[in-house]
C-alpha cells in the first residue's frame, strides 16, 4: 500500500513539474514545444491512472481498474507520440490509433477476470512500450540525452512487461515467480523508477531547450499561401490542398525540423521565400504565378501553432 502512494505522491510530482515548468516554455523552437505538450498530457493520464489504481485498491472498485489500466495504455502511448516528432496528419491517426488501443485494453479489463485482463494488459504496455522506447531512441525534438534516457525507462518497462505478460500466458500467476511479476508492491515500485525517470528526461531536456533559447534568438519563417480564400474560390479547395501539401513537401526536404502550419508551413530556412520558391519552381514545377501566391511573415521560435 504504501508503495501504491508512493507511486501517486512520484507521478503528482512528476506532472506538477512537467505542467509548471513546460508549459511557460513559450520561447522553445516549434518542434520542441509541441513535444512539451503531449508528454505533459501524458503525465496528466499517469496522474489518472494512478489515483484510479490508489481507488481500486481501496475498495476494488472493477470500474477504477478498467479506467487505471486504460489509462497506463493512453500516457505511454501519448509519450511515444511526443517524442516520435510526426507531422500533424500523422500525429492525429497516432493520437487515434493510441486511443483505441486504450479503450479495448480497459474493455478486456471490464469483461474478462483480472488475471486474464493483467496478462492483456502487460502484452499490450509491452509493445507501446517498446515502440515509445524506439521513437524516442531516434527523436528529433528531444534533446540526445533525455531522449536516451527516455528510451532506455521505457524499454525496462517494455522488458519488464514482456517478463510478466509471459509468465502469465505460460506458468500462470501461481508459483513463486507467478506470485513476483504478480505482486502490486513489485509492479509500483517498477512503475515508481519509470515515472521518475521519465519525470527527470523531461526536466533535463528542458534545462537543455533553456540553455538553447538563451543562445539562439533566430526566428521562424512562416510561409503560407497568402489568401487561401481567394485561392480556394478561384482554383477550387483541392488545388489549394495540393499546393500547399507540395510546399510542405518542400519546405521538410530542406529542413527537417519544419513544422507544418495551417495554409504553409514554418522553418528554419535564410530567406525561407526565395529558397522555398526556388525549390518548389525546380523540383514541383510551380510557374511565377503559383509561387507569388506564398506569403511570408516572421514568428518567434516557439509561438507558431501547429496546424
Amino acid at each position: 500500500m504504501l508503495l501504491t502512494i508512493g507511486l501517486a505522491a512520484m507521478s503528482i510530482g512528476v506532472a506538477i513539474a512537467v505542467v509548471g515548468i513546460a508549459l511557460p516554455k513559450a520561447s522553445a523552437p516549434v518542434p520542441f514545444t509541441t513535444f512539451v505538450r503531449y508528454a505533459t498530457m501524458a503525465g496528466i493520464f499517469s496522474i489518472g491512472s494512478t489515483v484510479m489504481y490508489v481507488v481500486h485498491r481501496y475498495d476494488g472498485a472493477r470500474p477504477a481498474l478498467v479506467v487505471a489500466d486504460a489509462g497506463m495504455v493512453l500516457a505511454s502511448g501519448t509519450m511515444a507520440v511526443a517524442v516520435a516528432a510526426l507531422s500533424v496528419r500523422r500525429r492525429r491517426a497516432a493520437l487515434g490509433l493510441v486511443a483505441a488501443t486504450a479503450v479495448a485494453t480497459g474493455a478486456s479489463t471490464a469483461i474478462t477476470s483480472e488475471d486474464v485482463s493483467l496478462i492483456v494488459k502487460a502484452a499490450i504496455l509491452a509493445v507501446v512500450c517498446g515502440v515509445c522506447a524506439i521513437a524516442a531512441a531516434r527523436s528529433r525534438v528531444a534533446p540526445r540525452r533525455p531522449a536516451r534516457l527516455l528510451a532506455v525507462a521505457m524499454g525496462a518497462y517494455a522488458a519488464y512487461s514482456t517478463a510478466r505478460a509471459v509468465v502469465g500466458a505460460t506458468t500462470g500467476w501461481v508459483g513463486p515467480v507467478g506470485a513476483v511479476f504478480r505482486s502490486l508492491e513489485i509492479g509500483s515500485a517498477v512503475a515508481i523508477l519509470i515515472v521518475l525517470a521519465c519525470g527527470l528526461a523531461i526536466i533535463l531536456s528542458l534545462r537543455s531547450s533553456g540553455r538553447t533559447s538563451d543562445s539562439d534568438t533566430r526566428e521562424l519563417s512562416v510561409i503560407v499561401v497568402g489568401d487561401a480564400q481567394l485561392v480556394a474560390r478561384a482554383y477550387g479547395v483541392d488545388r489549394l490542398r495540393s499546393l500547399v501539401n507540395e510546399m510542405r513537401v518542400a519546405a521538410h526536404a530542406l529542413d527537417d525540423r519544419a513544422v507544418d502550419v495551417r495554409n504553409g508551413v514554418a522553418t528554419a530556412l535564410p530567406s525561407a521565400l526565395s529558397t522555398l520558391g526556388d525549390q518548389l519552381q525546380n523540383g514541383f514545377g510551380w510557374s511565377p504565378e503559383e509561387i507569388a501566391l506564398l506569403a511570408e511573415r516572421t514568428a518567434p521560435r516557439g509561438r507558431t501553432e501547429p496546424g
